[in-house]
């Protein structure tokens, strides 16, 4: 029997690579659908915006702390204003802020459930079920401190050390530090710490990476889509954004779990004959 083109593609370039790590992670990939569960996560991402844009907005005095906020992550006044305008657009008033805050604890739990099941894919464990929902409101609680950390901090190390280099590296470290126990919760405590501080390092230098790349580059791109398109281009770029950050967090987690599983087949003993 004649086998597709493809297939005999994806053969001849298996039998190149073998069972190096990088065709590992990427037979895992697939086979765990990763790229949907990425784009899951990033829409379940960009859902949870809309809410968090409003409570951030009452906390900040309204449309102006908005749109100083944004002129201080870099945004043209263009893009600032647009972003302010989204708020004075839907007249925020307390009971909607109230609104918001629900609607960012649904979101958010919803992106951890996701999380969730990615991690339990990639690591091939059953799934969690309804037993799963304790944990996970556990690890929301633990990502929004991570979140809030990481965007305290950004800030105020480029106040302290001034250093970009220096500014990455305790980015990362700190990253790497909070997403360890959070793997943990994600994975209801079925991997062990050892086991779980590879895909830690990875997710923790990915994101520093990825949140200093983006501060050179959202800016100016957000900014150009806001003169042409307005609040829909400013929106266009987030979603992008989210959703290289959704690869990056389905990626950390198959890679993690292949070289946790990599560093136990060679700390097995060889049978003797």
């Amino acid at each position: 029997m004649t086998s597709h083109p493809v297939d005999r593609i994806v053969e001849r370039i298996s039998a190149l690579v073998g069972d190096r790590l990088v065709a590992r992670v990427w037979r895992r990939m697939i086979a765990v659908d990763g790229y949907d569960r990425a784009l899951a996560l990033a829409s379940q991402a960009f859902v949870a915006l809309v809410p968090a844009v409003l409570v951030l907005s009452e906390g900040l005095g309204g449309s102006g702390g908005l749109t100083e906020l944004a002129n201080s992550l870099g945004f043209s006044r263009s893009a600032a204003g647009t972003v302010g305008d989204l708020v004075d657009r839907n007249s925020v008033d307390h009971s909607l802020t109230v609104l918001g805050c629900a609607l960012l604890v649904i979101s958010v739990l919803g992106f951890v459930r996701s999380l969730q099941r990615a991690y339990t894919a990639a690591w091939d464990l059953p799934p969690t079920g309804i037993r799963g929902y304790g944990r996970s409101l556990t690890a929301s609680a633990a990502l929004v401190f991570e979140l809030a950390v990481l965007v305290l901090l950004a800030p105020l190390l480029g106040w302290l050390v001034g250093s970009p280099l220096v500014s990455l590296v305790v980015y990362a470290t700190t990253a790497l530090i909070l997403w360890w126990p959070i793997q943990f919760l994600l994975l209801r405590g079925r991997v062990a710490w050892r086991a779980l501080l590879p895909g830690a390092i990875v997710t923790g230098i990915g994101q520093a990476l990825l949140v200093t790349a983006s501060g050179f580059i959202v800016p100016v791109a957000a900014s150009r889509a806001a003169e042409r398109l307005g609040l829909l281009g400013v929106a266009t770029v987030l979603l992008s954004w989210l959703v290289v950050l959704g690869v990056l967090l389905v990626a950390s987690a198959v890679l993690g779990a292949e070289l946790a599983h990599t560093s136990r087949t060679a700390d097995e003993p060889e049978d003797q004959p």
